[in-house]
């Protein structure tokens, strides 16, 4: 990937012509044993940029939003406290990828080597996550990408699926869908805690019924490598153990919060260790997030244990188990996929996309070309400015 503005697109229109357009192309997943044995290297994530949404959603360049983790109080943490006040994002808004693309663009201003932010593939953690889970997930998912000088952008789309299913949402899902934020707030101070400065007990006590606002985030955007690939992405960090020093690398400090179901029966273990599990340890592997901290709540919503899981044993956890997963098919599944990808997104123009569906009945990975549909990179990308608010004009328009 090129420094913005150094090559004009125009010159890659010739490519177009050249390859073939609404050809559909299909990576099969099985079987997943073609995907076992030596594990693809992964290569320790580094960070190049973080950023702060603030209440507005407007954009800043620094460390705001940056939470640090304090234990919740378990002799009255209640997950249901605020749900009435809860203000959450306008969904129907379509963000694409822009704030990860005004990073990117804001990190290259400040004239550090323009190869340190170079790779094959730009996208959200959230997606890269997707990718290494499909070997065991059936959640259907739709994405669309574009190439533009020879780096693959990638982005979500919301299939049928998703919408109908946060259409037919009732009350209890709505509620416990808030759950997960609110340990979030239960768990986090603004300030980092020592012993000279100790946490304010004003904080501590206002946090417990504190306005839950998800259009505030904190996010990360790192470098890294899986086997032949280098990728960009972006992450939401949900807190950090540590103030930040710019002369180390911040991601071994971040936590990732987490909630889940007590743990009761067999089945109960299996149904953990088998879906979350797996996307704990896909979430927090990708951006080099040592731990996740996870608040196993009752029914009605009140944590009762919180419990430290350490990324890196969480694969040894269900290694050997009947009907599990396996980290290292995970990752040789994704590295075979991107390379594949890469091949077929061939169309070197941000005004084309190509549409990627893995639907029922699950056995494979379409990609079709889809013109000039969904085009999705921000005019100002293109011409290296960046904005404060989210949205504006696409390339083209």
């Amino acid at each position: 990937m090129e420094g913005i503005g150094k090559r004009p697109f125009q010159e890659e229109e010739t490519n177009v012509a050249k390859s073939p357009r609404f050809e559909e192309h299909k990576f099969d997943l099985h079987p997943l044993g073609k995907y076992s044995g030596d594990c693809a290297v992964y290569k320790q994530p580094v960070e190049l940029q973080s950023f702060s949404i603030d209440h507005e959603r407007t954009v800043h360049f620094d460390d705001r939003q940056l939470k640090y983790y304090y234990p919740a109080d378990l002799s009255n943490a209640d997950l249901s406290v605020g749900y009435e006040d809860f203000i959450q994002r306008d969904e129907n808004l379509k963000e694409h990828i822009d704030t990860l693309l005004d990073a990117l663009t804001h990190y290259r201003s400040k004239e550090i080597d323009p190869l340190s932010s170079q790779a094959d593939i730009v996208t959200w953690r959230g997606i890269i996550t997707k990718i290494l889970c499909t070997p065991y997930a059936r959640d259907p998912f739709e994405l669309g990408v574009t190439r533009y000088k020879d780096t693959i952008y990638i982005e979500e789309h919301e299939t049928e699926f998703k919408r109908a299913q946060n259409q037919n949402q009732d009350a209890r899902g709505r509620l416990m869908g808030f759950w997960g934020y609110r340990f979030e707030s239960l768990s986090t101070v603004s300030s980092f805690p020592s012993k000279t400065d100790p946490v304010d007990k004003e904080e501590l006590e206002s946090r417990k019924s504190s306005v839950v606002n998800t259009n505030e985030q904190y996010c990360t955007v790192v470098r890294t490598r899986l086997g032949n690939t280098s990728i960009v992405m972006g992450a939401e960090v949900d807190c950090t153990s540590a103030p930040k020093n710019p002369s180390t690398n911040p991601l071994p400090n971040y936590i990732e919060l987490k909630t889940s179901k007590l743990i009761h029966s067999d089945r109960d273990k299996y149904t953990f260790e088998r879906h979350k599990l797996m996307k704990f340890w896909a979430q927090s592997f990708l951006i080099g997030t040592p731990s996740v901290i996870c608040g196993f709540r009752d029914n009605d919503g009140f944590v009762q244990k919180i419990q430290k899981l350490k990324t890196m044993e969480m694969p040894r956890m269900v290694r050997g188990q009947k009907g599990m997963w396996d980290a290292r098919v995970c990752l040789n599944f994704a590295d075979q996929f991107l390379s594949w990808l890469q091949s077929i997104v061939t169309v070197n123009d941000p005004e084309h996309t190509y549409t990627v569906t893995f639907a029922h009945p699950f056995q494979e990975i379409k990609v079709v070309s889809s013109g000039k549909k969904h085009v999705f990179l921000t005019k100002r990308y293109l011409e290296g400015s960046t904005s404060e608010k989210i949205g504006g004009p696409r390339v083209g328009e």
